[in-house]
């Protein structure tokens, strides 16, 4: 066995990916220090050069990847004890400066805002500064400025404020809070949630000033000025709860989504069709590529069909690194089908996960999504075929048994993270999936159409959304029913 491992070179290049993955997992949990760090990779490169017998070679080089994930996640970690950091100054009442780095995430009573601070600068106003004057002064100022704009990235900092003034991708505000490091959340780890994107402090109470705009990227800009103004073409050319809705298909926008559907949703394991991940685009591409082969389209022509929706609905929804990953994700099932064998998939899934975590190795164990995305992607590519074989003789009946086995295939490999993670467990989930998957293409591809209609005439938009209104409205009165079921879903 170990004999046909050494010999293939496919093989090596897996377990060397795994090796550093394994790395990237353990470093989660225990501390190493750099310098035993070095010295330990300083060991490995000369064994790997010096030892002459080629199959401890090979060993040695995936203790050497083991030793580099390692490596990459105890470098990922920010040093919170310098004054440079916002982290340094957690527990303390500050006054800030810094720029929106992100799209709001706005809710219904409130709105999240993450801000990038800059590095203090060389002024008397900086930190430094500060520091000084307190040496020479017995009279503090009430709070240390930490920054007067420009330099680099020093901490990023969460604030929670009220819904108006509205703020932007791009804004730069000055901020004064008493900040902290954020804290778990009953059963849930709301600091390492946090941490994945490198938020070591939160503000909930405190005043902000807007002091400039369009400090980001322009691109990045247009790309969310396009999706506001796409969204006002919905808002404008449907009412609510549709309006909310299909802006929750189309762009991940869950604003103004009543509870109640939200709840419904939840109940019957359709929460995915609103929400962005890699598990999500995963199902929802491989029932789109599905149902377009059903069509006639050829698999060729389906798969750039559906990858180039894939990209499209990233860059409308703003692409985030968690959406630019699911959005990965949802291409990789669709180039797992078109390289056929399961060996090859293997080892592209493996790299996928080796690439995302060179960028961000944190997502590994803290990000739920990431996983579920990769357990999804697993589900498609091996438990699929075989449910596959299982049905075939069953007809398919408008692409449900497509979305049948899709939906059970993902549910095989996800569920027991989801019980995990959640401790909920939808029993009409299967036959929810297999009533809304199929019509939620149509529906975007209506709903698309009717709000760029709508954003040159919102009085031909609404007659151009009526089609799209009525799947919106078919898979509501599903999720509705299907949840008023006493034993749809159970808490454990």
């Amino acid at each position: 066995m170990l004999h046909r491992i050494f010999q293939s070179k496919s093989k090596i290049f897996l377990l060397s990916l795994l090796a550093f993955v394994i790395g990237v997992f353990v470093a989660s949990f225990i501390s190493v220090s750099v310098f035993v760090l070095y010295v330990c990779c300083v060991a490995l490169l000369l064994g790997c050069v010096l030892m002459q017998q080629k199959n401890i070679r090979i060993i040695i080089f995936w203790l050497l990847c083991f030793v580099l994930g390692i490596a990459r996640m105890i470098l990922s970690q920010p040093n919170l004890h310098v004054p440079d950091h916002i982290a340094f100054y957690n527990d303390q009442a500050v006054t800030v400066v810094g720029v929106v780095t992100q799209e709001p995430d706005v809710r219904l009573d409130h709105q999240k805002l993450i801000i990038k601070i800059n590095s203090p600068s060389s002024n008397e106003e900086g930190v430094r500064g500060w520091l000084r004057r307190l040496s020479v002064d017995s009279t503090p100022p009430p709070s240390p400025l930490l920054n007067t704009g420009g330099g680099a990235e020093k901490g990023r900092l969460l604030v929670k404020t009220p819904l108006y003034p509205e703020y932007t991708y791009g804004d730069e505000l000055r901020i004064t809070c008493h900040i902290q490091a954020p804290e778990p959340i009953e059963d849930f780890s709301y600091d390492t949630y946090l941490a994945r994107y490198d938020i070591y402090s939160v503000c909930w109470r405190g005043s902000m000033q807007q002091i400039a705009s369009g400090r980001g990227n322009a691109i990045m800009a247009a790309i969310l000025a396009t999706k506001a103004r796409f969204m006002n073409s919905v808002n404008q050319i449907m009412s609510e709860p549709y309006a909310a809705f299909l802006s929750g298909l189309l762009v991940g926008a869950r604003r103004g989504i009543p509870e109640y559907l939200l709840e419904a949703f939840n109940r019957t394991g359709t929460t995915h069709i609103i929400a962005i991940s890699g598990s999500n685009i995963t199902i929802i591409a491989a029932v789109i590529i599905g149902l377009l082969e059903v069509l006639g389209i050829s698999r060729g022509r389906s798969f750039w069909l559906t990858s180039g929706s894939i990209i499209m609905f990233v860059i409308m929804t703003g692409a985030t690194a968690s959406v630019v990953r699911a959005g990965i994700m949802g291409i990789f099932v669709l180039l797992a089908r078109e390289l056929g064998r399961a060996s090859r998939a293997t080892n592209a899934l493996v790299f996928t996960a080796f690439l995302m975590l060179l960028v961000n190795p944190k997502i590994l164990v803290f990000d739920a999504g990431f996983q579920l995305s990769f357990l999804a992607t697993i589900g498609l590519i091996y438990v699929n075929p075989i449910l596959q074989r299982c049905t075939r003789a069953l007809p398919d009946c408008a692409g449900m048994k497509e979305a049948l086995v899709t939906t059970l295939s993902a549910m095989t490999t996800t569920t027991p993270l989801i019980l995990f993670q959640f401790g909920r467990f939808s029993l009409v989930a299967p036959l929810a999936n297999i009533l809304i998957l199929p019509a939620i293409p149509i529906t975007m591809a209506l709903g698309f159409a009717a709000g760029v209609v709508g954003i040159f005439s919102a009085s031909v938009g609404s007659v151009v959304a009526w089609p799209a209104w009525l799947f919106l409205e078919y898979m509501i009165r599903v999720a509705e029913l299907l949840s008023s079921i006493h034993f749809a879903s159970i808490v454990i």
